[in-house]
């Protein structure tokens, strides 16, 4: 255990999840408003420049670091030294690294561990369906990332987790928006991870043109989406500047 004074806790450090629509602004505001210097986490096998133009920032200084495989991706966040220089961490995306990256290592891990003889039968299937153990594994990994990622922000970093939206999301029927996620376990225990989890909302001008950055919530009314706040002060949305929201969370 280790005892610090209270005067000694960071102010500024911050874990978001921000999650919305494709095509909702999520990594082009991220960029376009999150304190610099950045490091951009790409979990995603799409070019990051389109984003980056769109942001127009003259004053960019990111880094992107390319996932390859989760341990490695474990091992580099857990080093300080590799995210220090940096004021923004960026995960793009907790959706495709839960749904895509992480779920087909544990699949295939599955399969390798199988018998040449069950190999044979469905090879297909049986690569892709996810046992109720590879369910547990998944979920236990994503904690162990929102761990290393919380350790990151204490030391007075703001991380931002995107997700895409998802519907009445098979996790939590009850919802009517939330972040796309697989599994059970980790979705239901996320939220205590994070300070800060938002919704955007796309922004239109008065000729139907949509305007960057879009809208954020962090408090549903009605609780029919995940939302959640956490500071000081009742402005629980607004346009989505992370600059701004970080600022006035202090």
């Amino acid at each position: 255990m280790k005892v610090i004074d209270s005067k000694d806790i960071s102010k500024s450090g911050y874990m978001m999840l921000i999650y919305g629509e494709t095509g909702s602004g999520k990594t082009c505001s991220s960029i376009q408003t999150a304190p610099m210097p950045i490091l951009y986490l790409q979990t995603e096998a799409r070019s990051l420049r389109p984003s980056i133009e769109a942001a127009g920032r003259k004053d960019i200084n990111l880094k992107v670091a390319e996932y390859t495989k989760f341990m490695e991706l474990i091992e580099f966040l857990a080093d300080e030294k590799n995210t220090e220089p940096y004021n923004t961490i960026i995960l793009d995306s907790l959706t495709h690294l839960s749904t895509i990256g992480l779920s087909n290592e544990l699949t295939d891990e599955a399969f390798e561990a199988r018998s040449e003889k069950e190999k044979m039968v469905k090879q297909l299937s049986s690569r892709t369906k996810m046992s109720q153990e590879a369910y547990g594994a998944l979920s236990a990994n994503l904690f162990r990332l929102m761990s290393v990622l919380g350790n990151i922000s204490r030391r007075g970093k703001v991380v931002i987790c995107l997700c895409l939206l998802s519907e009445n999301p098979k996790w939590n029927r009850e919802l009517a928006a939330a972040p796309t996620l697989k599994g059970k376990e980790f979705p239901n225990s996320m939220p205590g991870f994070f300070d800060l989890i938002g919704r955007l909302q796309t922004r239109i001008d008065e000729n139907d043109n949509i305007v960057y950055p879009p809208y954020v919530y962090f408090k549903s009314i009605d609780d029919s989406f995940m939302a959640k706040f956490t500071g000081v002060g009742n402005k629980t949305e607004g346009v989505y500047n992370v600059e701004k929201i970080v600022g006035e969370k202090k």
